[in-house]
C-alpha cells in the first residue's frame, strides 16, 4: 500500500495484545479496550437520555413512541478527540464513540481520528450498521495487521434511508488500518464507509418517516418507509420524495414530481409549525391537477414530522399556485365489515360477539369450505372461498350456486384487492399467479422469482399496490413484499422484484396487512418452536406479540389491535390490551376484507 499524503512518518502498528492463535485469553490491553468500549456505550446512551430529557420535560416511563419535537431540534451529543499516546485500540474505540455523536457536529470530531486520504474520503452517511448488545464486541487482528471489530448485526440502513433487518446469527465485521502520523500518534488510514451504531442509540439518532407516492389510478397514497437522521428529518424526507420511490416499489406507483425538480434551498424551514418547501422552477411543469396531487404527496410526507402542522410550497421563491381542493387520499383505504368465519360447514358473520349464518348456507351442503376472503365497498361485497384444497369459488347467495373461479392443486388462500380481483395460485409455483374477477375474467400475473418455490400465503395491500408473500425456496421460508404492476385498466399484470422483510423469522405460514406500513406474520423466531404473531414493519425491526397455543390462522382489519387469531381447535381470539381474549368456539378461518 502506498503512503497516504500528509503522513510522512507512517509505520504500520504491530499489536501485542490480540488473542493468540492458540486461543489464549487476550492481553490486558484488550481487556482494557473492551472495558472502555462498554463504558463509552453506556456514556453515549446516558447522554442521549439526558439530551432527550432536557428537550422533553415530561413525566412517566420511557416508551417506544416518537417524541413530538420541532423539526429544527436535534439531540446534542459530544465526543472528545484523540488523546495523546493513545493505543490503536483506543483510537478505534474513540472513533466509534465520536462517529456515533457525529450527527450533532457533522462528524468533525470523528475525522480527528483519521489521517491521510481517509479524512476526506470517509463517507459517514453512506450506511449505518446497527448492532445489538446481545454479546460484547470482540476485537482481533485483521489480516493486514490492523484492528478487526466483530459485533452481532441487527440491521442496516443505506444512504437512501432504506432499512434492512439482519438474519439471526449474522455478524458485522469491519477492519481498521492504522498508522502513525508525523507526530507519532496512531490514526486510522483505511476504514469502511458509514457509521456503526448500537441499536439502543440508533432510534435516538434516527427517526422513521415515510415518503408518499400514488397508485396509478391516483385514488390512494402508498408509503415508502425510510429512516433519516432526526436533526434534519423534514429536509431528508422532501429530498427523498423528490428522488423517487425505492427500486422495489417504483414499477407499481407514480408521482407528480416533474422531472428535474429539486429543492432550491437545501433545507426545509419549519417555523411556527409551518414547513416551508421551496422547489426549483422545474416544478412549474406540473399542470393544475398534478399540482394538487404533488401538494398531497408532500403534505402527507411531512405530516409525521414533529412540529409540522401546515405546509407551504413555493417555486423558485415565487408562489406555487394551486387551484381546487386538495384531495383527501387515504394511505390505508378500508371499509368496516363483520368478521366472517366457517361454522358448521357454512359461512357466518360475527355480529356483536354472536354468530349470524349467511344466506345461502343451504347451497354449501356437500362442500368443504375453507379460507373465505372478503372484498371492499365498490366491489359488490365480493366473498370467495376455497371448496377443498383445489377449487376457488364464489360464496353462494340465496338460491345461486357457487361459481367456480379457478382450479389447481393445493390453492393458496385467496385475497381480494381493492379493485375486486381475487388472487390465488397453486402452492407449487411456476412463476405465475392467478387473478380473477367474480364474473370469471382472468388475468395471468407474472412473478418469475417465485418459479420453483412453494407459496404459502398471498395478501394484497389495502390500496392494491403491494403484495406480501410467504413462500419457501430450497428449504428456507421467507417473507417478501413486491409491487403490483397493473395495466391502464387496473388489470394486474405482474409483480416487481421483491424486497425481503422479517429476516429474523425462522419459519412462517401466513402474513396479513395490519396497517399501511406493517404486516403481521404467523411464524417462529429464535429458539421458540411455537408459532406466534410477528409484527413486521416494511422497513423496521420485527416485534413479537404474545403466543396463543395452537394458532393456525390470522386476519386483521385496521391496526394491530384488530388482529384476530384462529386455533386448530376452533377457538377465536382477539386482542385485549397486551394479551388475547377468547371470543368464540367451534369456528374456523376468520376473515376480514382483503
Amino acid at each position: 500500500m502506498s503512503t497516504p499524503p500528509n503522513a510522512p512518518a507512517i509505520t504500520r502498528h504491530a499489536r501485542t495484545d490480540s488473542p493468540s492463535p492458540d486461543g489464549r485469553p487476550p492481553a490486558p490491553g484488550m481487556t482494557r479496550l473492551r472495558t472502555r468500549l462498554l463504558r463509552a456505550v453506556v456514556a453515549l446512551a446516558a447522554a442521549l437520555v439526558l439530551a432527550g430529557c432536557a428537550s422533553l420535560p415530561r413525566s412517566g416511563p420511557v416508551t417506544a413512541s416518537e417524541p413530538d419535537l420541532p423539526a429544527s431540534q436535534g439531540i446534542g451529543l459530544f465526543a472528545r478527540g484523540p488523546e495523546a499516546d493513545a493505543s490503536p485500540q483506543d483510537i478505534v474505540d474513540g472513533f466509534l464513540t465520536a462517529s456515533a455523536a457525529g450527527y450533532s457536529d457533522e462528524f468533525l470530531v470523528a475525522r480527528q481520528f483519521l489521517a491521510g486520504t481517509a479524512v476526506s474520503t470517509w463517507q459517514p452517511l453512506e450506511q449505518v450498521r446497527i448492532y445489538s448488545d446481545s454479546q460484547p464486541p470482540a476485537y482481533s487482528r485483521a489480516p493486514d495487521g490492523g484492528v478487526r471489530l466483530s459485533v452481532p448485526a441487527q440491521a442496516s440502513v443505506d444512504s437512501d434511508g432504506l432499512y434492512t433487518e439482519s438474519a439471526p446469527q449474522t455478524m458485522i465485521q469491519t477492519d481498521f488500518t492504522l498508522a502513525r502520523n508525523a507526530d507519532g500518534e496512531w490514526r486510522i488510514i483505511e476504514l469502511d464507509d458509514g457509521v456503526l451504531l448500537l441499536a439502543a442509540n440508533f432510534s435516538s439518532v434516527y427517526a422513521q418517516g415515510a415518503l408518499y407516492f400514488l397508485t396509478p389510478d391516483l385514488e390512494a397514497l402508498v408509503p415508502d418507509v425510510r429512516w433519516y437522521p432526526r436533526h434534519n428529518l423534514a429536509t431528508a424526507l422532501v429530498r427523498g420524495l423528490l428522488n423517487g420511490p425505492a427500486p422495489w416499489l417504483e414499477p407499481g406507483v407514480t408521482t407528480m414530481v416533474p422531472a428535474g425538480t429539486r429543492m432550491t434551498v437545501e433545507s426545509v424551514a419549519v417555523s411556527e409549525r409551518v414547513a416551508q418547501v421551496d422547489l426549483s422552477a422545474d416544478s412549474l411543469a406540473a399542470d393544475p391537477e398534478q399540482r394538487v396531487l404533488l401538494y398531497a404527496q408532500i403534505e402527507r410526507t411531512l405530516r409525521g414530522v414533529g412540529g409540522v402542522q401546515q405546509v407551504q410550497i413555493t417555486a423558485a421563491n415565487a408562489p406555487f399556485e394551486i387551484t381546487g381542493d386538495i384531495p383527501d387520499l387515504s394511505a390505508y383505504p378500508y371499509t368496516a365489515s363483520n368478521l366472517v368465519v366457517i361454522s358448521d360447514g357454512a359461512l357466518a358473520d360475527v355480529v356483536g360477539g354472536d354468530l349470524a349464518p349467511r344466506a345461502g348456507a343451504q347451497q354449501m351442503a356437500g362442500m368443504d369450505p375453507r379460507h373465505p376472503a372478503l372484498g371492499y365497498e365498490g366491489t359488490a361485497s365480493t366473498t370467495v372461498l376455497l371448496d377443498g384444497p383445489d377449487r376457488l369459488v364464489t360464496a353462494p347467495e340465496g338460491d345461486a350456486q357457487p361459481f367456480l373461479l379457478a382450479q389447481g392443486t393445493s390453492l393458496v388462500a385467496p385475497s381480494v384487492d381493492r379493485q375486486g380481483w381475487v388472487w390465488t395460485t397453486p402452492a407449487a409455483s411456476n412463476g405465475h399467479l392467478t387473478a380473477v374477477r367474480p364474473d370469471g375474467t382472468r388475468a395471468d400475473v407474472s412473478a418469475p422469482w417465485l418459479d420453483g418455490g412453494t407459496v404459502r400465503s398471498i395478501r394484497i395491500s389495502r390500496e392494491g399496490a403491494r403484495a406480501v408473500i410467504v413462500w419457501q425456496s430450497a428449504g428456507t421460508t421467507v417473507v417478501d413484499v413486491a409491487t403490483v404492476v397493473r395495466g391502464l385498466d387496473g388489470t394486474p399484470r405482474g409483480l416487481g422484484e421483491p424486497a425481503r422483510i422479517g429476516d429474523r423469522l425462522t419459519d412462517a405460514t401466513q402474513a396479513v396487512w395490519v396497517d399501511e406500513q406493517t404486516v403481521a406474520a404467523l411464524g417462529t423466531s429464535g429458539g421458540d418452536p411455537a408459532p406466534t404473531v410477528h409484527l413486521i414493519p416494511l422497513g423496521g425491526p420485527t416485534s413479537l406479540l404474545p403466543a396463543v397455543d395452537g394458532t393456525v390462522s390470522i386476519t386483521a382489519g385496521r391496526g394491530d389491535r384488530s388482529i384476530v387469531l384462529g386455533t386448530e381447535s376452533g377457538r377465536l381470539y382477539e386482542r385485549n390490551g397486551a394479551a388475547w381474549r377468547p371470543v368464540l368456539g367451534n369456528v374456523y378461518d376468520p376473515a376480514l376484507p382483503g
